[in-house]
């Protein structure tokens, strides 16, 4: 029996049932049950992400049950995997996302599918920092409301709360069957999305050879390339919720392509970069880039 460790939400669980499909597809002799878990992150519904210990916030209680063997395989989405796992934890699997970008949901009073046609001070709904930011370079007048919860939730809220507009993970709606929500798919090379946006991560005990075997038979491996270079971007940099970061990573012919979105918390100051680079090089550089922004953030910020 191989047990699967799932978020309780109701897109978290269709990922676990997307991950068991797969799972059967690859090696139908096996026996696989999910296994719901309610986390510290889904408890609080209310508080900002970056006031209550980041994205980690959704993977802890996991990786908990992984270790006193409670489950044997944890379901993450990527975006919430913070750079540093527990002691005796690996991610062994990366699932190819339907899609990375933002999307733009407005509000049914609406019959608009541009950011430019909403008014000057409107509305929108989102916790990122990164989102505001960057909805920010097209309304610079924006008003931010902070919103979290399922995404049923959210997209309830933006009626009921009278929000202009929300922005959500493209993916998320795809997966709950909800695309046609979206009234406006951000260019990721634009509206550069979270490291990780869309992808799904299985991650299994280190001694473990049998469920990392499991999770193996899933993987990716164009996806776990460019998911291992920006966990080792992310891993130097240091950052979870704290400033708006957005990486964007394609791999074809054996070079990357990165886009890489920083910038202080209040936006005033943005630094954006796209680089080219070939596979054998590429860690390297982008843990050079991390130092160089790393620094850049602590001399704006001397007291951190």
């Amino acid at each position: 029996m191989i047990k699967l460790g799932t978020r309780k939400s109701p897109l978290a669980l269709i990922q676990a049932d997307l991950v068991k499909a797969q799972l059967l597809r690859a090696n139908p002799s096996l026996d696989i049950e999910i296994v719901p878990i309610l986390t510290s992150g889904d408890r609080d519904k209310i508080s900002p992400l970056s006031e209550i210990g980041g994205k980690g916030v959704f993977i802890k209680t996991l990786e908990t049950a992984l270790l006193d063997n409670t489950i044997d395989i944890a379901i993450h989405s990527l975006k919430d995997v913070t750079s540093e796992l527990e002691k005796g934890l690996e991610l062994s699997s990366f699932l190819s996302p339907e899609a990375i970008e933002d999307c733009i949901v407005f509000n049914s009073k609406y019959k608009t599918n541009t950011l430019e046609e909403l008014p000057i001070n409107a509305k929108i709904g989102t916790g990122s920092l990164r989102r505001k930011v960057l909805i920010s370079q097209t309304i610079p007048t924006a008003q931010f409301i902070e919103i979290r919860g399922n995404v049923e939730t959210r997209l309830q809220k933006l009626e009921s709360e009278n929000i202009d507009a929300i922005v959500l993970s493209y993916c998320g709606l795809i997966r709950l069957g909800l695309q046609k929500k979206a009234n406006l798919i951000l260019d990721p090379e634009e509206f550069i999305p979270a490291p990780g946006q869309g992808v799904i991560a299985l991650e299994t005990r280190k001694n473990d050879k049998q469920n990392k075997k499991n999770a193996l038979l899933i993987n990716s491996s164009t996806q776990e390339k460019i998911s291992r270079l920006e966990l080792a971007f992310l891993s130097e940099i240091g950052l979870d919720c704290g400033y708006p970061l957005g990486l964007y990573t394609t791999f074809e012919n054996k070079k990357f392509n990165c886009i890489i979105f920083l910038a202080t918390e209040d936006g005033e100051l943005q630094y954006e970069e796209e680089i080219k680079v070939d596979e054998k090089d590429a860690h390297n550089l982008l843990i050079s880039k991390a130092i160089a922004y790393k620094s850049l953030l602590k001399n704006e910020n001397p007291n951190d």
